[in-house]
């Protein structure tokens, strides 16, 4: 039996690390791809109309369980701006994430829709799923309803889930569990909640 060469034996490694890379890659797809999507509320892809947007900067308080860069905070959710974005820290990534709004002291509101936008230029850092409770205090929760994002995002498109609430809040909080992008939520850029 003939021996390899010294490059035939360096071409034979090469082409089994490419191999090992694309059996990886595939893994991921697949495991992105196939799993069945949370059951949850029904997702609308919608024209969004913002004249019932309850998230106007004046009139709320945001705060988020943490952020990337300084111009990357919760804030960036409401500045009706669509290349801004929330982004959670790196070393927080693999944590859930939230988001919480206040509408101040003798505000409620009875929220029944929440509407949000992937980030422009990485959609898929998208959350996968989430739920929306609501409080009076800030520090008992009650739920509300899942939010479920069950297709990876592939454009940065609105995405609006209506729900039954007959309770009114002054704080809500959207907390997320996890997200599309290896399982773990990234970014969003814009978010609405409305009556």
């Amino acid at each position: 039996m003939k021996k390899f060469s010294r490059k035939e034996k360096i071409a034979l490694i090469i082409f089994g690390v490419i191999l090992v890379a694309i059996i990886i890659q595939m893994v991921v797809w697949l495991g992105d791809f196939r799993s069945p999507p949370p059951v949850g509320i029904t997702l609308e892809e919608t024209e969004i109309d913002f004249s019932g947007n309850l998230l106007k900067p004046e009139d709320v308080k945001l705060t988020a369980s943490s952020h990337n860069e300084k111009n990357q905070t919760v804030d960036s959710l409401i500045d009706n701006k669509r290349d801004t974005f929330w982004h959670v820290a790196l070393d927080k990534v693999k944590e859930p994430a939230w988001v919480t709004v206040d509408f101040g002291e003798g505000n409620t509101k009875k929220v029944q829709s929440l509407m949000a936008l992937p980030r422009q230029d990485i959609p898929q850092q998208f959350f996968r799923s989430a739920e929306l409770f609501g409080s009076n205090n800030g520090e008992d929760w009650e739920p509300i309803s899942k939010i479920i994002q069950g297709e990876r995002p592939g454009s940065a498109t609105w995405k609006e889930w209506k729900f039954e609430n007959d309770q009114a809040f002054r704080f809500y909080k959207l907390a997320i569990s996890n997200g599309h992008e290896g399982g773990k939520f990234f970014s969003m850029a814009e978010l609405v909640l409305s009556e």
